[in-house]
């Protein structure tokens, strides 16, 4: 049946359209009459001509994929032009081949031991730095900037307090401590957010011949003087401040003595504490025992259960910056770093780090 488009006749009111919703002038007080009857609402919840989408039934989808738009009577031809048109595609995008997407590997998760239980926060730190004072540290073996020989003494108080003032402006917060450690461990300096105190007694420490090294006694000395947060749920409610303990050793005699105590243990299990350490080792001028030092070095491993300590290993025979390098590495937050085995610190992936002389 054919039918003529109706036209905006004088007097007429003018459809309404997105771009005229209201019918601009020719809108009418609600007491007025208009000289045509206006095409019926459409029921709440219903589809409206032109919103680009197919009018929902309760019948069960059929096997062809035809979308059906309610449309009135002027515009039926055009309807049925259209849904021809649209069933044809969708038709054809069902024969069309799936493309083959590559697979995404699982993620294999660490185990169980090595899963961070705390949140990832920045919350304040209590740094425990504690500094080997024997006689090793006096040696003169290590390549200073200009090419000099210096001692791991000099440069582990000045990485010290490079370290001490740059937490300090990453977060105020911060507190740091200081521990020497002979044949005793000594806690010199303690818990303070002001950098100054602590250089204030890092310059004024020498060097004494030790026979050994206690570590449950360097542990308890700490255990004393710390108290490690409780919280309800570890997972979920972030700690008001962690502990990390940062050892600077550089004894190449004898193995470490530990025996540690329930409490020690309980401490070293805590989320909350972490134990760094930088080794330094005489390296490939040991010539007797050579393989010592790495006994030593692998002993501290036995100390991180969690799988969150770093641990680094520099040679006295080296160049100096290997130690500001190490000390570099720890200036993260003990909660925010990844694993050591998964750290990157090249630019690029694949590229290899590149040792990059600091002059001074």
């Amino acid at each position: 049946m054919e039918t003529s488009d109706p036209g905006p006749a004088d007097g007429e009111e003018r459809p309404r359209t997105r771009s005229n919703p209201e019918g601009a002038e020719d809108r009418r007080s609600s007491n007025g009459s208009l000289n045509s009857t206006p095409p019926p609402q459409p029921a709440v919840g219903s589809r409206v001509e032109g919103e680009g989408e197919a009018s929902s039934t309760d019948s069960p989808p059929s096997s062809t994929s035809t979308i059906t738009t309610t449309v009135p009577a002027p515009t039926a031809a055009v309807a049925a032009t259209t849904t021809a048109s649209v069933t044809a595609p969708v038709t054809a995008a069902k024969d069309r081949p799936k493309s083959t997407q590559p697979s995404v590997p699982p993620q294999i998760p660490p185990p169980a031991e090595l899963q961070i239980r705390a949140p990832r926060v920045n919350c304040p730190e209590k740094v425990i730095i504690c500094l080997d004072l024997s006689e090793e540290m006096s040696l003169q073996k290590l390549e200073s900037f200009n090419g000099s020989k210096t001692n791991a003494l000099n440069i582990s108080q000045k990485m010290i307090e490079m370290f001490v003032r740059t937490k300090h402006k990453i977060d105020k917060r911060h507190e740091f401590a200081l521990v020497v450690v002979n044949d005793d461990a000594l806690w010199l300096s303690g818990f303070t957010s002001d950098p100054r105190e602590l250089c204030s007694c890092l310059y004024d420490l020498e060097t004494n011949v030790c026979e050994s090294f206690n570590l449950e006694d360097l542990l308890n000395v700490i255990l004393q003087k710390i108290e490690l947060p409780l919280m309800d749920n570890i997972q979920t409610i972030p700690p008001p401040f962690v502990v990390r303990t940062l050892l600077i050793y550089s004894r190449h005699a004898g193995q470490l003595q530990f025996n540690p105590s329930d409490a020690v243990s309980k401490m070293l299990r805590s989320p909350y504490f972490f134990f760094d350490v930088i080794y330094l080792h005489n390296g490939a001028e040991e010539q007797v025992d050579d393989n010592s030092w790495r006994d030593i070095y692998a002993s501290f491993s036995n100390l991180d259960s969690k799988g969150m300590c770093y641990r680094f290993e520099v040679s006295l025979c080296g160049p100096a910056i290997e130690l500001y390098n190490c000390m570099a590495k720890l200036l993260c937050h003990p909660l925010q770093r990844p694993f050591q085995s998964h750290a990157s610190y090249s630019l690029l992936e694949g590229d290899d780090p590149q040792e990059i002389e600091a002059t001074v």
